[in-house]
């Protein structure tokens, strides 16, 4: 089963969801959503902060895929995952899927991590064209239960690589 790996515009935003400052590559910053019903917005979707071993003190605040419908709309349509870091996908199970970039806007680099939250592997996925008829799709190493996807280019600069373990937390702002 495919896993459309994007972020999607949260309904549920916390109260201040800027725990730290995400720069975001190519300025302009487009307003996520929070009207019910709004353009792939999802009234079951929560942020929650992800922490990381290299710095566990400053989290920064995703918005959490849980349901496969969450993982599956993700980023589509969107130009930026302001006010949000990124977006965290949740397994139940050691997972497989894979994850591709249809209808997505903006390049983006995806982690994946174990149960405990140990780092496997990273890529960078650039958009795929519309006129592309199957776009390339991304795999992990090895079983995850976590993916962690964010702008192009930012996963070092939270501290994400080899070596890394990362945390997902209670909602942002608690």
């Amino acid at each position: 089963m495919a896993v459309c790996g994007f972020l999607i515009d949260g309904a549920n935003r916390p109260a201040n969801p800027h725990l730290v400052k995400v720069n975001t590559p190519g300025g302009t910053v487009a307003p996520m959503p929070t009207t019910p019903g709004a353009q792939g917005a999802s009234s079951g979707m929560k942020s929650a902060t992800l922490a990381v071993s290299t710095d566990p003190q400053t989290p920064v605040c995703v918005l959490e895929a849980v349901t496969a419908a969450e993982q599956g709309h993700g980023l589509m349509d969107r130009t930026s995952v302001a006010p949000y870091a990124g977006m965290a996908f949740v397994f139940d199970s050691p997972s497989t899927d894979l994850f591709y970039m249809k209808d997505t806007l903006i390049p983006l680099s995806i982690a994946w991590f174990r149960a405990d939250g140990r780092f496997i592997d990273a890529t960078e996925m650039p958009p795929c064209p519309p006129v592309t008829a199957i776009c390339p799709t991304y795999s992990a190493a090895a079983p995850y239960t976590l993916a962690v996807e964010v702008p192009e280019g930012r996963l070092a600069a939270m501290g994400i690589g080899p070596g890394a373990t990362v945390h997902l937390g209670g909602t942002c702002g608690t």
